[in-house]
């Protein structure tokens, strides 16, 4: 019924030109859109130096992707998500390479005249919160940890389904992921996500109380959804504390300044913030632990706590639901943690070489192809 829907929404609303689904014997890229460019960037450019060729796609007319001007790339905008996956689903190619999970599972399909599917991590977060089944119709997977590797192979003994290839590449974006501002800041950065993985509406706004009272300056910087979805919770902080002058609201787009405001982040335990954070600006964290409803994700079919635990411990902590009420004391103590070489080394592969790596993985994937 999906498929007829988006067959239908194509004709009738289709991408401006001729757009075709026929690449055979190429590699094609396939993006959702512009914010996942700095991901496709670094390992493009890097296929473009070894003269491989390419085609891109992308659902977004303003990815950046498209104005990439080579002789090794071709560039193609396919319309909306809807009509890009009716093109995807019958795409003929030799590889098609994507950071979107879930192929086969719901609306995006493998189309039987692509030989291979090959996903690239766009994220150092371990595959806990991706939802089920989200890497398991591929042929390979560039892997950005350890933990990830052996976290999908363990799914596919689970689930006896088809190995992949899993490779040790790392995160592609961390190549172009560089500081704006000088970070040396006095306020604590509590920056929650959204939904049934988020620390805000369960102690939210105790967390701030309790930071305040304890002296700390607080940035707080909820996620945009959360404006929308968690309205009367964020009014309800603002008519508490709003008026408190160690407590500044963030609604900016972008989070360099809050983040050059800050010593240390305070964040959910599936956020990709935990890395960024660590890894970028070399500061430390804590994240708020807590059980998630099954909500379909991965982590209810997996035996082993997420990885990033390792590595709170080391740069941070980890606070259960039950001891918020020590958050202010348990900041003091983290606050002077040290984020090192052989730390980012050991949760994340190839740490701003990512993409030079994946290039080279991606053509050996193409000569391996018959």
């Amino acid at each position: 019924i999906k498929g007829l829907f988006y067959k239908i929404s194509y004709l009738v609303f289709g991408a401006k030109g001729n757009i075709r689904s026929d690449f055979t014997g190429q590699i094609v890229f396939f993006s959702e859109g512009n914010a996942y460019w700095s991901t496709f960037e670094p390992v493009v450019l890097e296929l473009i130096k070894n003269r491989q060729k390419i085609v891109y796609l992308s659902a977004d007319e303003k990815d950046e992707g498209l104005s990439i001007t080579s002789e090794y790339v071709v560039t193609h905008y396919l319309g909306n998500i809807r009509q890009a996956i009716y093109v995807l689903n019958q795409l003929k190619a030799k590889m098609c390479v994507m950071t979107t999970p879930q192929l086969d599972v719901i609306a995006l399909k493998r189309s039987k005249n692509t030989k291979h599917y090959c996903h690239i991590v766009h994220s150092p977060i371990d595959i806990h919160p991706y939802k089920k089944f989200a890497f398991d119709y591929f042929d390979s997977v560039l892997c950005s940890s350890e933990s990830q590797i052996d976290n999908l192979k363990f799914l596919e003994e689970k689930r006896n389904s088809i190995p992949k290839q899993l490779f040790r590449t790392g995160c592609a974006y961390y190549d172009v992921f560089l500081p704006e501002t000088e970070s040396n800041g006095d306020s604590i950065l509590l920056a929650p996500t959204w939904g049934d993985k988020s620390f805000l509406q369960l102690c939210g706004k105790e967390i701030i109380g309790n930071l305040l009272i304890g002296g700390h300056k607080v940035i707080f910087r909820p996620h945009p959804q959360s404006w929308i979805s968690d309205k009367e919770l964020l009014n309800d902080i603002v008519v508490s504390y709003g008026e408190n002058p160690n407590l500044l609201i963030d609604k900016e787009t972008r989070g360099e300044s809050a983040i050059s405001q800050s010593k240390l982040l305070i964040c959910d335990i599936s956020s990709g913030m935990t890395f960024d954070m660590a890894f970028v600006y070399k500061k430390p964290v804590v994240a708020i632990r807590f059980d998630w409803k099954d909500g379909g994700y991965e982590s209810s079919n997996l035996d082993q706590e997420t990885a990033v635990i390792g590595l709170l411990k080391a740069v941070g902590d980890v606070v259960n639901l039950e001891d918020i009420k020590d958050i202010s004391s348990i900041i003091d103590k983290c606050s002077s943690r040290e984020v090192n070489k052989e730390i980012i080394d050991k949760h994340i592969f190839n740490f701003k070489n990512a993409g030079k790596i994946a290039a080279e993985q991606i053509i050996s994937i193409d000569k391996s192809i018959n």
